[in-house]
């Protein structure tokens, strides 16, 4: 594994969009600088040489910035950063705008065709039709979430069912709150669009797409979601979870949020299904603002979001929704030969797909039937993790067997 050209130009974005708080630049003509960190330094971005994994080191009390086993020749700095300033919100909107813009796009062309915005005549062509909307998860975008359904047993055959009506929704991950992210979307939609909708998410997407089918809540902010859904979606019928973070993740919780930074960064290393420098863009923004971001607290277990939506009612119909999860082994993984320098110990101690749990995958209505399961909590296995399902044949094939 070594980074790819596309994973070196998102590191050197990452660095690009850090600017002044770099006060160790990237290595000049191969020499990497020590790993000593600069006294004052406030984050170090180290990688690994045989792999090239990127890993965090941050503060923490009583401790050094690069713990003692990240010292030694396998690891390089690739910077160091110091909090300058406490960055605002538009410098995180920045971020995620340098990623991607935000949006509906078309897919109808295919996953290797340039995404653009859905031009207004498909939109028009759409109203009152059947249409399948894809949501991705955090750190990610519809092209990184979705290519590995490239194909006629994928994309292709899903825009022959729904004859081309096949849109995503690209979004912010770290800079809103799924519930952000759900009223955005409803304003990308015609008010009068009245579509028939299926819906394919993936990881946070979940709960983005709960906060987007909320009903008859006690919360201000799905109960805006519903009156603004009203006339845009007339029916909700087929949707499919995958690695869906549906009761959220334990990872987002504060006192495993650097953990979490550092199982994204693996991810994100060797993975187009989520983007390097968004994930530097959080741990920017984590050590200048601190744990307790909205965009972040939503995403963790027993958070107001996910106890909102658990006592809401919802437009998903169980007879009609999927589930696909997995229940990941880290030891002896393709994962576990990046070297990433994070907390086996807790990874081993919950059945989990290296982010999201297995059991909470689902929700309480899911039937037996409707759920496709990579490993049980007996038997977990090494081939299938967060960013790696869409590849796998048997997803497919259950995916098209449940969609349209």
């Amino acid at each position: 594994m070594r980074l790819t050209p596309i994973k070196q130009l998102e590191l050197q974005r990452a660095l690009a969009d850090a600017g002044g708080e770099v006060i160790v630049p990237p290595p000049a003509h191969g020499v990497a600088p020590s790993l000593a960190p600069a006294a004052d330094a406030d984050l170090m971005i180290v990688q690994r040489r045989d792999s090239g994994c990127i890993q965090f080191g941050f503060p923490s009390p009583g401790r050094t910035l690069v713990p003692e086993a990240w010292r030694g020749a396998q690891w390089i700095v690739r910077a160091a950063l110091r909090a300058r300033e406490r960055m605002t919100q538009a410098a995180i909107e920045a971020v995620e705008a340098h990623s991607k813009p935000e949006g509906l796009v078309s897919l109808r062309h295919g996953p290797g065709a340039p995404q653009a915005p859905v031009p207004a005549a498909e939109l028009a062509a759409a109203r009152g039709r059947r249409v399948l909307l894809l949501v991705h998860g955090v750190f990610s975008s519809i092209e990184g979430a979705f290519a590995d359904l490239a194909g006629d047993a994928g994309l292709h055959e899903l825009l022959r069912r729904y004859d081309g009506r096949v849109f995503g929704y690209n979004h912010w991950t770290i800079a809103k709150t799924p519930q952000q992210n759900a009223l955005d979307l409803l304003a990308h939609i015609p008010a009068d669009a009245g579509w028939e909708l299926d819906i394919l998410c993936h990881s946070r997407g979940g709960l983005v797409v709960r906060s987007l089918l909320a009903d008859t809540s006690d919360d201000a902010m799905l109960a805006a979601i519903a009156r603004q859904r009203r006339g845009r979606i007339t029916l909700v019928d087929k949707v499919m979870f995958v690695a869906a973070a549906n009761q959220g993740s334990p990872l987002a919780e504060p006192e495993q949020l650097r953990h979490f930074l550092n199982v994204a960064a693996m991810l994100a290393s060797f993975s187009g299904g989520m983007a390097l420098d968004v994930v530097i863009g959080l741990a920017r923004m984590v050590v200048s603002l601190g744990f307790d971001r909205p965009s972040v607290q939503a995403l963790a277990s027993g958070s107001a979001l996910v106890a909102a939506l658990n006592r809401s009612g919802t437009l998903l119909d169980g007879a009609h929704t999927a589930y696909a999860r997995a229940n990941f082994d880290f030891g002896e993984s393709p994962l576990e030969r990046t070297g990433a320098l994070i907390n086996r110990a807790l990874m081993a101690s919950t059945d989990n797909d290296v982010v999201v749990p297995y059991a909470t995958a689902l929700l309480p209505d899911a039937r037996d039937n409707h759920v496709l399961s990579f490993g049980t909590p007996q038997h977990k296995q090494h081939e299938v993790w967060h960013t790696e399902f869409f590849k796998q044949e048997a997803l497919q094939r259950f995916l098209l067997r449940h969609l349209a």
